[in-house]
């Protein structure tokens, strides 16, 4: 066998191993990403359910979801294409029925707070696996320690 002939397979096998090692490496960056924007949006729901349960109100106008919302805002502002973060808020009473008024609170009760992420994958969509675009989903239910009508 010629030294040319080994020269060439060994190139031939390079291609074929690098080629797979390119891209498990674009899947663990990936992976890496969204488990990093996931525990984002968890950060995020938990820090909002927690000022929601408080009965947190700064300015007093007795509208405790616009704080919720805007904690979250804040806190997802660095992700990519953060205007798709979506908020849910539903509070319940201590019999487990939801409050018709989502602004109401007793005390005893719980706060649900619900924030799902859309985002485009920056990568070459994988059909099945990272295809474009995708939901991250975060839930927190807190307890509510105070009243509010």
């Amino acid at each position: 066998m010629s030294y040319r002939i080994t020269r060439g397979q060994a190139l031939v096998e390079f291609a074929l191993v690098a080629s797979l090692l390119v891209l498990l490496m674009l899947g663990i960056f990936m992976f890496g990403q969204l488990l990093g924007w996931l525990h984002n949006l968890n950060n995020a729901t938990r820090d909002a359910a927690r000022i929601g349960a408080v009965c947190y109100d700064p300015d007093g106008d007795n509208d405790l979801n616009e704080h919720i919302i805007a904690i979250v805002q804040q806190r997802t502002s660095n992700l990519p294409n953060s205007e798709s973060v979506a908020v849910v808020i539903t509070s319940y009473a201590p019999d487990g029925s939801p409050f018709n008024n989502p602004q109401k609170r007793q005390r005893g009760g719980t706060l649900r707070v619900e924030v799902t992420y859309n985002y485009n994958a920056p990568v070459v969509p994988i059909p099945g696996i990272l295809s474009s675009p995708r939901r991250l989903r975060s839930v927190s239910i807190f307890r509510v320690e105070c009243d509010r009508n």
